[in-house]
C-alpha cells in the first residue's frame, strides 16, 4: 500500500481533534445501540434482518447518507464493501460500479424495485454519472448472483434504491451549498401524510464547471412518490424520477495515454423511472403485489470540429483526418409487469416458514442513430470527405420468468433458504437458476455462520446482438448466435456480535465463476470485429467488515476487499480491478446539534489495460494506488435551520480511477438547510 505517511500524521490529527469534542460522560442506555439493526427486502423479496440472512448485503440508511453529504449514489458506493466505482473524469461522466470485480454488465441496478439498467449501452450497464441522492430513504446492496429471484444481469449483484414515504405530518425543507468548480446546487423537498394519503417530492438543480477547461455539467433531478392507503389492507402506490444532465467532456489521445480538452463536445441524457405498485393483504397469511414499471434512458452525443481536440488528428507520413461533425442518439427502454405472493406458511413457536412465488414479464426496447463527416488529407492534398451513417432500428427482447423461494426460520437459530426460477427470454431457450442457502445462530457466543450457493445467467444485449454492421469501422455487427453467459458461486463466511451487539464483525470468503463472457472479438486475419461467447472470468476473494457503537450517537466503520479476477481466456489478470481495497468513516451525532462525519478510503493498484510488446506478449499498464478523505460537519443553529462545510479529498491527492482520466482534486463546499 503506497500511502504517504504525512497522509497518515494529518488523518490521525484529525481523528484526535475530533474525538476531543465527545462529552467525557456520555454513557448511553445500550438498548438504544442493540435496536441499530438493518433490515433489508432486495436480498429475499420479504422485510428480514440483514444479518440473519445467507446473503451477503449492506445497507446505505437516510441517517448516513445525510450525515455524508455527498451528492451522487456512486460515491456513497465507494464506501462499501466488495463494490468498486470507477469514473472517467470528473462530474458528469461516466460511472460505472463493479461488485466483487465483476464488471457493470453484470450489476442489476433497481429504483424501487424497477429495472433501470439501459439496453443500448454498453452490456446493457447501468451508468451513475446522473444519480444523485434526491428523495432516497436507503441504498440496498446484495452481493452475488441473484438472478434466481430477478433474472438476467443480476449475476454479480443487485443495487435497489428505495425512496422515501410520507409518514408524520407534512414538513417542506430548501437547502444549497457553493463551493470549489464554481459549483452551485439547489434542492427542495417536501414530505408527510394526510389522512390516508402520504407523499415524498423533490427537485434539485446543480451545475458546475469541472475539473478543467471547458468541463461543464449541468443537472436537474425531479422525484415524486405518492401513496394511497384506501383500505387497512389495500394501498397504491406511484413514483416517478426524472434526471436530464448535460455535461461537456474531451477526447481521448490514444497515443499520449490521455484527456485532450475538447471545447464543443456535448452529450445529454434524459432518464425516466416510474412505478404503479397494488399491495394487498387478503389475509393474514397472504400477501400479493402488482407492480408495473418502465425506466426510459435516452443519450444524444454531439462534436464539431476543433483544431485543439482529436477531431483533427495527425497520423503520421503526411496523412490528417479532421472529423468535421458528428451526431448520436441512444434511446433504451425497459417495460415490466410483475406480480409477486408472499405466503407465511407457518407462524408458529420455534418455526417460522415463509414461501414467495411470482411471475414476471419484462420487455427490452432499443433504437440509435449515427452520422458523422470527415475530410481526409494526404500531403496537404485533399482525398475527399467522407460521410458514415448508421441506423439501429428500433428491436425489442421478451423475457418471461417465474420464481419461487422458500425460507425456513427453526428456534430463531437456524434459517434455511432455497430458490428456483425458469426464465424464458426470446431465441435463447428457458433458463434455470437457482439459490440454497443456510445460516445458524450460535447463541453461547453471539455468532452467525453462513453458506450460500447460487447461480446466474446475462442474456446478450440488443446491441450484442442486432447492431448494423460499419465497414468503415471493420464491424461486422451484432452476432445474433451468441447465447446468454452463465454464473455461479458460492460462499462462507460469518458474523460476530459482541459487548451487547456494540461490535459487530463480518467476514465472508466468495468464489464465484463467468462462463461464456461476451466480448468484442478482432478476427486477426481480416482484423474485422464483432461479439462473441469465448471468454471465461474466474473471481474470488474475501470481504470483511467492522462496526463499533460505543455509545449513541457514535458509529465507527472499517471494511476491506481482497478480490482476484483471473481472464482464463487470456490467463491474465482482470483489468481495472484493485487488488485490495479499505474503506473506515467515523460518524458521530452531539444531541442533534453537531454531526460530523469523516471517511477515507484506499484504492490499490489495479491492471488498467493491456498492450502487446514487439515479441507480441500481453505487457500490462498499472493506475497507481490512491488514498482520498472525505469530511462533513453540520451546526443546528436553529430548529429550523442548519449550516455545514463539507470536503471531499480533503488532502489534494492526485489520483486517476481510469488511467489517463483525472479525477478532482481537494473540493470544499459551504452551505446550509431551512425546514419548516
Amino acid at each position: 500500500m503506497q500511502i504517504k505517511s504525512g497522509c497518515w500524521w494529518w488523518l490521525m490529527m484529525a481523528l484526535c481533534s475530533f474525538l476531543w469534542v465527545l462529552p467525557i460522560n456520555a454513557q448511553e442506555n445500550p438498548k438504544g445501540v442493540a435496536k441499530m439493526e438493518e433490515v433489508v427486502v432486495t436480498a429475499t423479496r420479504v422485510k428480514e434482518k440483514a444479518k440473519t440472512l445467507p446473503v451477503s448485503s449492506s445497507v446505505i440508511t437516510e441517517d448516513e447518507i445525510k450525515a455524508t453529504g455527498l451528492e451522487n449514489v456512486s460515491d456513497l458506493l465507494r464506501y462499501v464493501e466488495g463494490s468498486y466505482i470507477q469514473t472517467y473524469g470528473g462530474p458528469g461522466r461516466a460511472t460505472s460500479l463493479r461488485i466483487r470485480g465483476l464488471d457493470s454488465r453484470w450489476v442489476m441496478v433497481m429504483v424501487d424495485g424497477m429495472e433501470a439498467n439501459d439496453p443500448m449501452s454498453i452490456g446493457g450497464a447501468f451508468d451513475f454519472s446522473d444519480l444523485s441522492v434526491d428523495d432516497i430513504e436507503r441504498i440496498e446492496i446484495v452481493r452475488g448472483p441473484e438472478s434466481p429471484l430477478y433474472g438476467s444481469d443480476a449475476m454479480a449483484g443487485v443495487i435497489n434504491i428505495i425512496t422515501k414515504t410520507g409518514k408524520k405530518k407534512p414538513s417542506f425543507s430548501l437547502s444549497g451549498y457553493t463551493g470549489s468548480m464554481d459549483t452551485w446546487q439547489t434542492r427542495f423537498s417536501s414530505s408527510g401524510k394526510v389522512g390516508i394519503l402520504d407523499y415524498s417530492l423533490s427537485a434539485s438543480h446543480m451545475e458546475t464547471n469541472g475539473i478543467a477547461k471547458d468541463d461543464r455539467y449541468w443537472r436537474g433531478s425531479y422525484a415524486a412518490k405518492i401513496g394511497v392507503d384506501l383500505l387497512e389492507n389495500l394501498r397504491l402506490e406511484g413514483t416517478l424520477r426524472f434526471i436530464n444532465g448535460d455535461v461537456q467532456y474531451d477526447d481521448f489521445d490514444y497515443r499520449a495515454y490521455k484527456t485532450r480538452n475538447d471545447p464543443n463536445q456535448y452529450k445529454k441524457t434524459d432518464r425516466l423511472i416510474t412505478t404503479f405498485t397494488i399491495d394487498y393483504f387478503p389475509f393474514d397469511w397472504w400477501e400479493t403485489q402488482l407492480k408495473l414499471g418502465m425506466s426510459d434512458t435516452r443519450r444524444k452525443y454531439s462534436d464539431k470540429w476543433d483544431p485543439e481536440s482529436c477531431d483533427h488528428y495527425d497520423w503520421g507520413g503526411g496523412y490528417v483526418t479532421d472529423k468535421l461533425k458528428s451526431e448520436s442518439s441512444y434511446t433504451g427502454r425497459i417495460r415490466k409487469i410483475g406480480w409477486q405472493n408472499t405466503l407465511h406458511v407457518m407462524d408458529r413457536k420455534g418455526i417460522k416458514d415463509t414461501l414467495v412465488v411470482g411471475y414476471e414479464y419484462r420487455e427490452n426496447e432499443g433504437k440509435s442513430t449515427y452520422w458523422s463527416k470527415t475530410a481526409r488529407y494526404w500531403g496537404g492534398w485533399s482525398l475527399g470527405i467522407r460521410v458514415s451513417k448508421s441506423r439501429f432500428p428500433s428491436h425489442t427482447m421478451q423475457l418471461i420468468g417465474y420464481y419461487a423461494q422458500n425460507e425456513l426460520r427453526l428456534w430463531d437459530r437456524l434459517a434455511l433458504m432455497a430458490g428456483i426460477r425458469y426464465d424464458d427470454p426470446d431465441d435463447f431457450g428457458g433458463r434455470t437458476t437457482y439459490n440454497l442457502g443456510a445460516s445458524y445462530h450460535l447463541k453461547f457466543t453471539d455468532t452467525i455462520f453462513k453458506a450460500r450457493y447460487a447461480t446466474g445467467f446475462r442474456t446478450p444485449t440488443l446491441f450484442e446482438l442486432y447492431a448494423p454492421p460499419n465497414p468503415s469501422w471493420w464491424f461486422l455487427g451484432g452476432n445474433r448466435g451468441l447465447s446468454s453467459e452463465e454464473g455461479e458461486s458460492y460462499e462462507l463466511g460469518f458474523s460476530q456480535f459482541l459487548f451487547s451487539k456494540r461490535l459487530t464483525l463480518d467476514f465472508t470468503f466468495f468464489h464465484e465463476a463467468i462462463d461464456k463472457k461476451i466480448i468484442y472479438y478482432i478476427d486477426p486475419v481480416t482484423w474485422q470485429g464483432t461479439y462473441r461467447n469465448i471468454a471465461t472470468v474466474v473471481d474470488q476473494g474475501i470481504e470483511a467488515g467492522l462496526t463499533l457503537r460505543p455509545f449513541k450517537g457514535l458509529i465507527l466503520k472499517a471494511n476491506y476487499t481482497y478480490t482476484n479476477p483471473d481472464d482464463r481466456e487470456r490467463h491474465v489478470r482482470v483489468e481495472r480491478v484493485p487488488l485490495n481495497q479499505w474503506n473506515a468513516s467515523v460518524f458521530y451525532n452531539w444531541k442533534d446539534k453537531v454531526r460530523a462525519y469523516l471517511g477515507a478510503r484506499f484504492v490499490g493498484d489495479r491492471v488498467d489495460s493491456y498492450r502487446r510488446d514487439a515479441s507480441g506478449h500481453l505487457k500490462p499498464y498499472f493506475a497507481n494506488a490512491y488514498t482520498v478523505v472525505d469530511g462533513k460537519i453540520s451546526y443546528e443553529v436553529h430548529s429550523h435551520f442548519e449550516v455545514f462545510l463539507k470536503g471531499q479529498n480533503i488532502f489534494d491527492r492526485h489520483y486517476e480511477e481510469v488511467k489517463g482520466y483525472e479525477a478532482p482534486t481537494a473540493q470544499w463546499y459551504i452551505g446550509g438547510k431551512v425546514t419548516f
